[in-house]
């Protein structure tokens, strides 16, 4: 195999987006893009970067017959094949990431669970009528605190009035 745009998997959420973009036909068995040269080879993604996230089915990688240098996603787990196996596969697709700080100004608990709720959709709703895709996620970044956002104090020098900010980082 020499296709460099196979799906590479990092993590359990790219893993159950796979599993989600396969038609149910192919769950059984399809490529994605972890591989190696050899059985004394790393195991590497088609992109060149290194393998950290590998769900093994028990037993798995076992190189049997020697010649077991590529890898399919099998009923939800990856198994080391041998790569001359004609099978369906899995190409990634470009993600974009990108984080945005947020002010919000409000008399009620914005860490609340259902204020964050509220905030995310109102903020979704404002981003779809300026055109984003149906497939974009929203996410709220965990502070180390546990809380989305931090207070901020802020006064108002000229009528020495003060209001707390908090902005989600």
């Amino acid at each position: 195999m020499h296709f460099t745009d196979l799906a590479t998997i990092d993590d359990h959420m790219d893993l159950s987006e796979l599993l989600r973009s396969v038609h149910q036909d192919y769950k059984g068995r399809v490529w994605i893009g972890l591989h190696r040269k050899d059985a004394k080879a790393p195991w590497i993604w088609s992109d060149q970067s290194k393998s950290t996230f590998m769900p093994w089915v028990p037993g798995q990688p076992n190189s049997y017959g020697s010649n077991q240098y590529c890898v399919v996603v099998a009923d939800g787990a990856l198994n080391d094949v041998d790569c001359q196996n004609k099978l369906p596969s899995v190409c990634h697709t470009e993600k974009r990431k990108q984080t945005v700080r947020l002010t919000v100004k409000s008399s009620q608990n914005i860490n609340d669970p259902s204020v964050k709720a509220e905030i995310l959709l109102k903020i979704e709703q404002i981003l779809k009528e300026k055109g984003l895709t149906e497939d974009a996620k929203l996410l709220w970044k965990i502070q180390s605190d546990g809380n989305v956002f931090q207070k901020n104090r802020k006064c108002d020098v000229t009528q020495q009035t003060c209001f707390f900010i908090f902005q989600m980082q």
